[in-house]
């Protein structure tokens, strides 16, 4: 299933339950796009693997020990530094989209209370995970970008933190089943699967296809016939059933 902003708010419920309130005892970084923080609570010690990687960006606990370089990279220990002993203290999302926030607690060299937070960009090729800190300044980053990358977002040290570009999309837990599906129909001239996939935030098109199907009996041939009620109902039948899932933390 891929990692969608509606995945990633599942997985987020199951993964403030572990590592809210726990502390970072070390990191590393196995690859230049990989990141772990090894996470020690009440409950017990975890493993939080962070991912950028363009083929498989994600975030998850892990069972794993992924092999660490003899020498460990400048930016790891520049985490290292600001994190170590920080307390995970939330976990937030941008509302369905495929961005995670950790904000996190602790000391500087002399002692002052300090706040960082994580940013984690779940986008493909996009994704990075930014170090903030408590004025919105970047740190550092697992990727920078420059003017010759972006000439809309820099993402370098120093610079203001900017949130990714926002699409104008409906976020499934703040609009009731009816609006949603009034706002799919409007989108004239295109198949069913793919107005909701511009509608829906959140959505995968594994998942638009998935109501689409649901909304045509399984045939999505001719699916922008559908009705709005018809739309409505799946709508719900699927989204009932993928809330009731349970997504496993440990993923590897």
């Amino acid at each position: 299933m891929p990692l969608d902003g509606i995945t990633l708010n599942l997985l987020k419920q199951e993964l403030s339950r572990h590592i809210v309130g726990s502390r970072i005892e070390k990191i590393h970084q196995p690859s230049k796009d990989e990141l772990v923080f090894h996470l020690r609570s009440r409950e017990g010690a975890y493993r939080l693997l962070l991912s950028a990687s363009a083929n498989s960006p994600r975030l998850h606990l892990t069972a794993n020990a992924p092999e660490n370089p003899s020498t460990p990279p400048m930016l790891c220990m520049l985490f290292r530094k600001h994190l170590t002993g920080a307390v995970i203290t939330d976990i937030r999302q941008l509302g369905l989209d495929r961005v995670v926030f950790l904000d996190l607690a602790g000391t500087n060299e002399l002692g002052d209370a300090v706040t960082f937070t994580l940013c984690i960009e779940i986008m493909a090729k996009h994704s990075n995970i930014i170090l903030v800190n408590s004025e919105g300044n970047i740190v550092d980053s697992v990727k920078r970008i420059d003017f010759t990358q972006s000439s809309v977002r820099q993402i370098l040290p120093s610079f203001r933190y900017e949130l990714p570009p926002r699409q104008n999309k409906m976020n499934l837990t703040e609009n009731d089943a009816e609006t949603v599906a009034s706002a799919i129909k409007s989108c004239v001239g295109k198949r069913l699967s793919g107005a909701i996939l511009e509608t829906v935030e959140g959505v995968s098109p594994l998942i638009s296809r998935e109501i689409a199907s649901f909304a045509c009996g399984g045939d999505i041939g001719n699916d922008y016939d559908s009705d709005p009620k018809a739309i409505r109902e799946s709508y719900r039948e699927v989204m009932d059933a993928f809330y009731a899932l349970s997504v496993p933390v440990h993923c590897c």
